[in-house]
């Protein structure tokens, strides 16, 4: 009887350290979609890197641009859910607007994924 209940301990130890394996890749992109706020302000603001700052309005720039959409007003419909979605709207915003005059950051390699990534992560702090 000893050796039986062993083996159940054993199968639930099991158990448990594939759920814990589990939870820990699954945290891994999270963590991996985390940029820097901080230099994602500097790409939208930097009119040789994003120069978002051309088309939208974002706080804290001297004539920002109007042709594009309020970007503080933008996000306030986005949740981390949306994150993919607000990345292909940097990466290619011809997938949601086949017709849009705003570059494919992405596709034409103008920001990289990394540079990208930290944009949204400042676009994310226009939540109010």
């Amino acid at each position: 009887m000893a050796m039986d209940r062993g083996k159940g301990r054993g199968k639930a130890g099991l158990w448990a350290a594939a759920a814990v394996i589990v939870f820990m890749i699954a945290a891994l992109p999270l963590s991996a979609q985390a940029g820097n706020a901080k230099k994602g302000e500097k790409i939208a603001k930097t009119r040789k890197l994003g120069n978002c700052v051309a088309c939208h309005y974002l706080p804290g720039v001297e004539s920002p641009g109007n042709i594009g959409p309020n970007l503080v007003e933008s996000m306030q419909e986005y949740t981390m859910a949306d994150r993919k979605e607000v990345v292909q709207w940097i990466r290619d915003a011809r997938k949601f607007n086949p017709g849009t005059i705003m570059p494919p950051f992405g596709t034409n390699k103008i920001l990289t994924p990394e540079q990208i990534d930290d944009l949204v992560t400042y676009l994310y702090t226009l939540k109010k």
